[in-house]
């Protein structure tokens, strides 16, 4: 049996990566309050399926958290996804990895950070995409591009 996998937020990104992952040796169990994502992952994904809000207490204390290796807060909503992850912490989630658009919590000066709702990682969509962006754009006025180490390194000439 693989890792334990939990996922709130059965929208693009959480769908998608849920069906990935589901190909591989993850047990994979997804969250979400709206019963037309989570009739979609259960008609095209191997995963158990809950519906219901990823912040309510109630429904994550369902839940073995100890037992889960990654608990993956995925929803649009920064709250939501602070609070699930401060919850799922609490409870003994192995691994937390959050979703957060506001890049407000990465500054050095923020009142609030994401260490402080135990998450372990957090991925900011918009400023990822900016940088890809910016990084395309710099790349263009270039002559060579090469990247090394499954693109972790770049050399630019």
């Amino acid at each position: 049996m693989g890792k334990n996998i939990v996922i709130i937020g059965a929208g693009e990104v959480g769908y998608n990566l849920a069906k990935s992952l589901s190909k591989s040796d993850f047990e994979i169990t997804v969250i979400d309050i709206d019963p037309i994502k989570c009739l979609r992952v259960k008609e095209n994904i191997d995963a158990q399926i809950l519906e219901g809000d990823g912040a309510s207490q109630r429904l994550l204390q369902n839940m073995d958290m100890e037992k889960v290796d990654f608990l993956l807060a995925l929803t649009r909503i920064d709250e939501v996804n602070l609070v699930a992850s401060r919850i799922s912490h609490k409870m003994g989630a192995k691994k937390i990895i959050c979703r957060l658009r506001n890049t407000e919590y990465q500054h050095k000066d923020a009142v609030i950070t994401p260490e402080q709702f135990g998450i372990d990682y957090v991925t900011y969509p918009e400023k990822a995409a900016k940088d890809e962006i910016e990084l395309l754009i710099r790349q263009s006025s270039t002559a060579e591009v090469h990247k090394f180490k499954d693109g972790q390194i770049t050399l630019v000439g």
